[in-house]
């Protein structure tokens, strides 16, 4: 039997002076850190153990208070994409998002959609995360960015079980195995998604309409043609048989349907610059397969985007690893930044 993959980060292993920074570096795969007024980097500590449960990401997180934010900045340049939900085993946070504000107690299970600006103000804390995929989680509960923000009522059943299913995964992590992975992945999935479900009462009555199954499908007919150069408004009308004016309004959440593909593209294109796996491919074939037919095109188009260049991106997380190696700093293993970017391709 194959175990699942694990992997743990912790700042023991690093001297006090240099604790802060390097997990400050580190997850700002998801969140940009800032120190608390009056705490001091000496004193920062911080673990995490995670692991995958096929392409779902369990966390264990546990680190002296700070502040975590994801910035509007941020959204846009790290394509992260994924539905968080977190509970909170000890300490508390303060969660802000725009018309949003949350108090996070002990006990508390709360959700994010990371494509979502949120600012966290936490005591010195310990919570547990799974990680969803949207797509995947989409394909149980479609409107579940709606619960961004809400804390999910603690008396209620399903609250309940969740709660203790994601406390009981955590402590089987070393147990599972890949040739269990899909079975355990559905039961969270179906848990998740039914709690959610459960406190659909809370939601605020102001909420965004409800997005429809017809626009879960453009979404992800969208994701599976960026390679295609001829992906626009009129061609998605076509496939979908329906009149652009039709088109429009059944997209009217996205914000814009051109911008939203263009958005998908950039996201796209910095996910396989960053990764490994596509490190073989030169900037021009990455441009052809998010679907630009001009490399030149491809450049200014990611530099308007994220204010630097393909090759900029590529390089720079060879510069940040070159930077630590050149410091004499034997970093902890970073194993799960590559998984929380994998969530998202």
């Amino acid at each position: 039997m194959n175990l699942i993959p694990r992997t743990t980060f912790s700042t023991d292993s690093i001297a006090s002076g240099n604790r802060y920074e390097v997990f400050r570096d580190s997850i700002s795969v998801l969140f940009d850190l800032e120190l608390q007024e009056k705490k001091t980097e000496a004193n920062f500590y911080a673990h995490l153990d995670a692991a995958m449960i096929g392409q779902t990401m369990l966390a264990n997180t546990r680190s002296t208070g700070a502040i975590y934010k994801r910035s509007r900045k941020a959204l846009s340049a790290d394509g992260i994409d994924s539905i968080m939900v977190q509970l909170y085993l000890s300490g508390a946070t303060d969660f802000d998002s725009p018309q949003i504000y949350s108090e996070v107690l002990q006990g508390d299970i709360i959700v994010y959609d990371l494509a979502k600006p949120v600012a966290n103000n936490n005591t010195n804390f310990n919570n547990l995360s799974i990680l969803f995929p949207r797509e995947l989680i989409e394909s149980y509960l479609p409107t579940v960015s709606r619960w961004h923000g809400q804390v999910l009522p603690r008396n209620r059943p399903l609250t309940k079980l969740l709660k203790q299913h994601m406390i009981s995964l955590h402590k089987l992590g070393g147990e599972l195995t890949i040739e269990t992975s899909v079975c355990t992945q559905r039961t969270l999935l179906d848990l998740a998604s039914s709690a959610l479900q459960h406190s659909a009462d809370i939601l605020p009555k102001h909420a965004e309409t409800l997005p429809t199954a017809l626009l879960i499908e453009i979404k992800q007919f969208i994701r599976k043609n960026l390679h295609k150069f001829d992906l626009y408004p009129s061609t998605i009308a076509s496939a979908f048989h329906l009149s652009r004016a039709q088109l429009y309004r059944v997209t009217e959440p996205l914000g814009g349907l051109s911008s939203h593909i263009r958005e998908q593209r950039m996201r796209h294109a910095l996910q396989l610059i960053q990764s490994a796996q596509h490190h073989h491919l030169s900037i021009a074939e990455i441009g052809y397969q998010c679907g630009f037919s001009c490399p030149n095109s491809f450049s200014r188009n990611f530099k308007k985007f994220y204010n630097f260049s393909p090759r900029d991106a590529r390089s720079a997380p060879h510069l940040a690893l070159k930077a630590a190696n050149e410091s004499g700093i034997n970093g902890p293993d970073r194993s799960y930044e590559s998984w929380v970017k994998s969530l998202s391709l």
